[in-house]
């Protein structure tokens, strides 16, 4: 019997490939690195995407302390300069908290605040001659899969609205003093040539199914995109955290699609105050996570045979890329599901276009329970048909300790006739 891999099994039943090595924070710097590298434009219509990758080799060994003396001393002015540099490029490093290990200079990576910041997979060479070598080794399909789905967008208003928005987040003209340094640092580092691109055959290989959880991504990508308004690092990170909370919810509610019949709800305990909460959230990510091995060994069997090992790969998908999207409480030990402030404000920046508000209640029925799936409140509670085994206060206190802190952030307006108004960036 022929061995399967997790890619053969999650492309099938997700759309993509959700592998470990992939997870966390890894599928939203995928994604950005194919809509700003893309040789076609952005989030082109063609069959076929070309990349230009570019290492930035240089810059990750100098930060991990790997960068041959000669190299750094043709660029450096002295070592005074190489530490200054050093320093300033490690607060840019993107959080990998659940590495145990020290990290090397090829799972250093950089957060893409800037176009020139943006850079590929790479290790070092493996033949001789080659000290660099361009390849996918964290950027593994996660993000490709997210690619395609928003450039096979068939409502044309809202693809254009979603380039329109990339492309103001990633102007060709900017040239502010972190874009020049990254751009003087990317050019020293190994780079595919100007004229030939790499061609992405992982990308052409994800299964686009233009469904309801694929609706949810195009539209919380336009709604992210639109606020102009706010700073591009704010609207980045949304993107990179956003991209993490959608494939959690894909993968969740499609393993869940194949299984049975009922419809997915993840309970969310915001409060910290209640353990029926607290213990309900615990139970309902050990259960998806059994929902998605479960449909995952099926359909190994199906195709072959699927190693314990590769079926943890799957597992593990979920629970780091859910932790990166601030939908856990932790990376490791006793977890259960919650909404950190960095799933908040993602959550509220995809649901409100910029220049609009949403009642509060609104954003918890409408959009956090109807869309996402996710349950914070007594109404969404309701609706799942859980208030036969709960206190209905128990979501009550739920829903208003979440306001209280989407108020403190500046997510909440809280007027005087007690009506409360969901705006990104709005304090009162």
């Amino acid at each position: 019997m022929a061995t399967v891999s997790a890619p053969d099994i999650t492309k099938k039943l997700f759309g993509g490939i959700f592998d470990v090595d992939g997870s966390g924070h890894y599928p939203g710097l995928e994604l950005i690195n194919l809509v700003v590298c893309c040789a076609e434009g952005t989030l082109p219509t063609t069959e076929k995407i070309h990349v230009h990758r570019a290492a930035h080799d240089f810059a990750r060994q100098l930060i991990t302390e790997q960068l041959d003396e000669k190299r750094k001393d043709a660029v450096l002015l002295n070592e005074h300069t190489a530490l200054a540099v050093a320093h300033l490029l490690r607060c840019l490093e993107l959080e990998v908290p659940n590495v145990v290990k020290a990290k090397g200079w090829e799972r250093t990576h950089f957060f893409p605040y800037t176009r020139s910041l943006v850079h590929w997979d790479a290790r070092k060479g493996r033949q001789a001659g080659v000290d660099v070598q361009i390849e996918r080794r964290y950027l593994r399909g996660a993000g490709a899969y997210a690619f395609a789905v928003l450039r096979r967008d068939v409502d044309r208003q809202r693809l254009e609205e979603t380039r329109a928005g990339f492309e103001a987040l990633y102007p060709r003209d900017r040239s502010s003093p972190l874009e020049l340094l990254a751009s003087t640092l990317r050019a020293k580092g190994k780079c595919d040539p100007d004229h030939d691109p790499s061609l992405d055959q992982v990308e052409a290989a994800s299964q686009v199914r233009n469904d309801v959880w694929e609706e949810l991504f195009r539209d919380g990508t336009r709604n992210i995109l639109s606020h102009l308004g706010l700073p591009a690092v704010q609207r980045v990170r949304a993107m990179m955290n956003w991209t993490s909370i959608w494939l959690v919810l894909a993968e969740a509610a499609r393993a869940l699609a194949i299984q049975s019949e009922s419809a997915m709800a993840i309970v969310v305990d915001c409060a910290g105050t209640h353990s029926q909460l607290r213990r309900a959230a615990q139970r309902c990510l050990k259960d998806l996570v059994g929902v998605i091995a479960q449909v995952s060994r099926e359909e190994g069997s199906r195709q072959g045979q699927l190693s314990e090992q590769q079926l943890g790969k799957i597992r593990a998908f979920f629970g780091n890329t859910a932790a990166a999207g601030g939908l856990l409480n932790a990376w490791k030990g006793r977890r259960h599901f919650t909404l950190r402030l960095t799933a908040i404000e993602s959550l509220v920046l995809a649901a409100v276009p910029a220049g609009t508000e949403l009642e509060y209640e609104r954003f918890l029925t409408q959009w956090l329970f109807e869309r996402c799936r996710i349950v914070a409140g007594r109404e969404g509670a309701a609706r799942a048909g859980m208030l036969m085994a709960f206190d209905g206060t128990i979501f009550e206190e739920n829903e208003r300790r979440l306001a209280e802190q989407m108020r403190a952030s500046g997510l909440l307006k809280v007027f005087s006739d007690a009506t409360r108004m969901v705006s990104p960036g709005g304090r009162n």
